[in-house]
């Protein structure tokens, strides 16, 4: 049986210290200059007129490179080694995809592929292009496990006929 395992990278396998930064473009005297969102902040909020997103920190391998393995390592290094196919789904751009697979590759874990599906550049309906991915690997393997700590990712995934996990 070909079963693959599916984890989303912030807040689910690692944690790190990156933050969205919400910029003003135009001077809020009241509620001071930048604002800093965590992953789980990000998912929720929605931008007001005067404000954009900047990623830098998402784009940083540094931020990868201290990265804190939470408890889905160990699963991810017990399926890796019993010769399942690992992938990581997440939401930071696909430039960052071989600073988070030499990561994983630090606790002898070599993905098949890191997906990003995320922009530096605007908003993604994330849940949505996560769905596509699973969706696709849904047709190729018997069995597919997806681990996120977002309930609309979990959701949206649970459609497509996966096996999925809220942590």
């Amino acid at each position: 049986m070909k079963k693959a395992f599916v984890f989303d990278f912030d807040d689910t396998l690692a944690t790190t210290d990156c933050r969205v930064i919400v910029r003003r473009t135009v001077q809020d005297t009241l509620n001071g200059s930048d604002q800093l969102l965590t992953p789980a902040e990000f998912n929720t909020h929605e931008l007001a007129e005067n404000e954009r997103y900047d990623f830098e920190q998402f784009r940083s391998a540094e931020f990868i490179r201290s990265a804190n393995p939470t408890f889905l390592m160990a699963l991810a290094k017990e399926v890796h080694d019993e010769g399942h196919a690992v992938y990581v789904l997440t939401a930071r751009a696909d430039n960052v995809a071989d600073a988070i697979a030499d990561w994983l590759c630090g606790f002898d874990v070599k993905p098949v592929r890191v997906f990003g599906v995320g922009s530096d550049e605007k908003k993604v309906d994330i849940p949505a292009e996560k769905q596509k991915v699973l969706q696709t690997l849904n047709q190729l393997f018997d069995v597919v496990y997806f681990y996120d700590d977002d309930q609309h990712n979990v959701d949206l995934a649970d459609q497509v006929g996966v096996k999925t996990y809220l942590v």
